[in-house]
């Protein structure tokens, strides 16, 4: 009966030992390649973010360098006016706003093409991010569940472990 009882108690200290070397293991080697992962993860959005907002900020310049064009344009027509006569005024005015008119709104037109392009392909890496992030939280939240059954088994183990001792008390 005492030999039973030893190797009884034998084995659940075993068992308590394995249980907390996993429960430890598990702790840090998991939780810091997943926490690495969810710092890239998040490293990678803050990138991505900035590099919208600088495609914004040039596409905000290129409208605003389009505009004061524009108005010089428009004081150029006006001083041609004021010194041509009224059939090159016409000729000139319309030559010269209509030529830089349309070299601008094709400079537009490409400099929206570039956002929209750029916009897709950030919603597109955004869209993975998403999922990989996801997929490390649904893993973070495995490994706490592990850990917390392995607790509830290291506690049964240590009950045990103290109930015969009591009792030989």
């Amino acid at each position: 009966m005492t030999l039973f009882f030893n190797q009884m108690l034998g084995c659940l200290l075993i068992a308590a030992c394995i249980g907390g070397v996993v429960g430890w293991l598990l702790k840090h080697v998991s939780a810091g390649k997943l926490a690495q992962q969810l710092a890239d993860v998040t490293a990678m959005m803050r990138l991505r973010e900035q590099m919208l907002e600088k495609a914004r900020r040039q596409l905000r310049d290129t409208a605003s360098v389009s505009k004061t064009q524009l108005g010089e344009n428009e004081m150029m027509a006006s001083q041609t006016v004021s010194h041509s006569s009224p059939e090159n005024l016409t000729s000139q005015a319309g030559s010269v706003g209509s030529d830089r008119l349309h070299a601008r709104l094709q400079e537009s037109e490409a400099a929206g093409g570039w956002i929209e392009w750029l916009d897709v392909q950030l919603t597109e890496r955004d869209e993975k991010h998403r999922i990989a992030l996801d997929e490390v939280m649904l893993q973070l939240a495995e490994r706490d569940q592990r850990i917390r059954e392995f607790e509830q088994i290291q506690k049964r183990a240590e009950a045990l472990e103290a109930f015969p001792t009591d009792k030989a008390a």
